[in-house]
């Protein structure tokens, strides 16, 4: 009873082990600076100063 509880752990925690993959490449993540937050109120700001 004991080695089939073993090898049905054994085989749900390889499932698990398995499925956590990151399909993503390094290329795909897009960093938001604080710098880029910056530019783009400013961006923001000078187009509301140029509506007015």
């Amino acid at each position: 009873m004991k080695i089939i509880l073993l090898l049905i752990t054994v085989l749900f925690s390889s499932m698990a082990v398995t499925s956590c993959t990151n399909d993503e490449g390094d290329n795909d993540l897009d960093f938001i600076s604080p710098n880029d937050e910056e530019e783009v109120l400013l961006m923001e700001t000078q187009a509301e100063e140029n509506n007015d």
